[in-house]
Formats: structure tokens, sequence, C-alpha cells
């Protein structure tokens, strides 16, 4: 995957270990463990897995659709499949409809994952779980590389029963976000300018409408030649060719990672101080003080950034969780009981 200079074998171990301990000791407090369905439902993670593997077999982009709707979901409401909900005459403006989230999916391999379970162990596995557990797994299909051991994700939410559109406007980070924006809204989830930067990694994989980066293209402030000065100019060329000013097609997109789109890798960095990302939010991490030189250390080591990846994970994935005074589980993923 063309990492940087690998970890010895003992520090690897060591980190695995210490990653380990500190998901434990967060994950408890959150009520969630991992293998919590080992009794109820055996089957649950390998179905969930079965089912991921299906769709990415059809699909390379799946992954990062996965990784994406489990972002969306955790920072509004919770970690609790609140994204998952359809409009009904009694809330027509649920998450879905939110700006951000109209071009979020992986809808379909939820459903999927769910018709299986309640067949197999009715009203056990909540839609939450499934969520997390999906993006766990496409990230590992796309080659996440936890030093041959397994990546866990801690299971025992409860849905949510709560979908709002206006609480995902406010909640959900932009792509044309500061750093200091980023930290703070990532900072009143609880999670690190650390774990911020690394999750940003998982720009790595998937694609991005024209849209959200036309204006780094054409016409930007300031810029004699109309491109964000950021923006290696070779790339700004091609982006140009992909992305022509006045495209009518809305749907047009292009590969986040311009060298290995579907691999779970940590060539986001180097793309990033080679001017080869597409977000001014994801540009802002390698010109900002405060983030380069965490930026710069998961250039040199991919390894260690696979580590802190599968921490920061797991981490975001515990995120305001329900418990049973304020969630259920669904029988309908698309539907509160």
């Amino acid at each position: 995957m063309g990492y940087g200079r690998s970890s010895t074998p003992a520090a690897v171990v060591s980190m695995v270990v210490a990653t380990l301990v500190l998901q434990v000791q967060v994950l408890q407090a959150q009520n969630i463990f991992v293998g919590f369905y080992d009794q109820s439902c055996p089957q649950a993670e390998s179905i969930v897995t079965q089912t991921v593997q299906e769709f990415n077999s059809q699909d390379p982009s799946t992954p990062a659709a996965l990784l994406r709707l489990l972002f969306h979901d955790c920072f509004v409401e919770g970690c609790d499949g609140s994204i998952l909900l359809d409009p009904t005459p009694a809330n027509p403006n649920i998450e879905k409809q939110a700006s951000p989230n109209l071009t979020v999916r992986g809808y379909e391999v939820i459903d999927q994952a769910k018709q299986r379970l309640e067949a197999a162990c009715p009203q056990t596995v909540s839609c939450a779980d499934i969520v997390a557990l999906a993006a766990r797994d496409g990230a590992v299909l796309a080659g996440l590389n936890f030093q041959g051991l397994p990546l866990t994700m801690a299971t025992g939410r409860w849905d949510g029963t709560v979908s709002s559109m206006d609480a995902a406007n406010a909640a959900l980070p932009s792509s044309k976000s500061s750093v200091q924006q980023l930290t703070s809204q990532f900072g009143n989830k609880g999670l690190s300018q650390d774990e911020m930067v690394t999750l940003s990694g998982a720009h790595t994989i998937g694609k991005a409408h024209c849209v959200n980066f036309l204006d780094r293209l054409y016409d930007f402030p300031g810029s004699a030649s109309g491109v964000d000065p950021t923006l290696d100019p070779a790339y700004a060329a091609q982006l140009q060719a992909q992305c022509p000013r006045g495209d009518p097609n809305q749907n047009t997109v292009v590969n986040l990672d311009p060298t290995t789109p579907f691999v779970m890798d940590n060539n986001y960095y180097s793309n990033g101080f080679a001017g080869r990302v597409l977000f001014g939010s994801d540009m802002a991490l390698f010109h900002d003080f405060e983030t380069q030189f965490t930026s710069n250390l998961n250039v040199v080591d991919g390894m260690s950034w696979n580590q802190k990846f599968g921490n920061a994970l797991a981490q975001m994935a515990a995120i305001e969780l329900k418990d049973q005074s304020n969630g259920e589980v669904r029988l309908n993923c698309r539907q509160i009981n």
C-alpha cells in the first residue's frame, strides 16, 4: 500500500495493546463491549460482514459509503441509527434531508443486513450496531491493516427515536471548515484534535461531488489564475478537466485520492502536503500550524496511522449512546417501532 517507514514489531505490539486497553476503558463506561451478541445472536457480526462483502464485490466504493454513514450518524443525536429513519407525516424533516446528507449512501447494505438478522435473531440486534459493524468491516475490506489482529468493534447500542434535519445541518462539518471549526466540532463530540486529523484520513477512499470543491478551481478570491493557490497546478488542471465550469450535471464525482482511491492507506496525508486533496477543510490540516505536525507523522508512519485510525473509529462509534430509557431495538431500520 506504499506505506512509509514501518514501526518495529515490538513497538507495534505495544501500540496495539495500549489501543485495545484504551478502547475497553472508554467503551465499558458507555455500557457497550466487544462480543455483546455472543450469547443472544452469535452469528450477528458474521452476518453483517458477509453482507458488506457481497455489496463490496459489486461496488468497491461501498467501504467509503459505510464509513461516511457512521460518521454522519454519530455526529447527530449520537451513534443511534437516527440517520436511517425515513420521513413520516409526523416527522417529515428528518436527518436524511439535511444538506450534508443528501449524498450519503449505504442504506441498502444496512437494510439487507437487518433483514437477515431479524430472520436469524428477531428483535435482538440494533440498527445502530449494524451501522458501526458495517463501517468496521468496510474499513477492513478496503485494506485497513491492524497488524494481523482483528479490528474489533464494541456493540450493545440502542436505536434512537429522534431524527432532525435542523440538528444535522447544525452538527455536521462543512467541506469548507477551518481547523478551528473542525477541532471545535469534533471536541464537542468528545474527540481530540489528533483523532480529528486521524479520522480525516478516511478521505483516502471514496468520491466527492464537483460542486463541493468547484470554488477552489474557478474564481478563487485573490488568485490571478482563479485557482486556489494551495492546489498543485497539475492537479488543478486535471480537476478542471473532470469538473468543467458550468457543468449542468450536479452528480459529477471525482476520486478523493487520485492514486489509490479504493485503498485505506496514509496517502491522504502525502497528497495533502503535495496540494492534491479536494476539500478546503482537508487542505487546512496541512497549512495550519496546529495540525501540521500530526499530519506529517501520519505521512512518515503508515502503520501507526492504521492503529490510530482503528482506535479513533471505535471512539467515534461510542458518541452519545442511548440506553433503554431513550432507545429501542428497531424491527425496521427505516422507522421507529
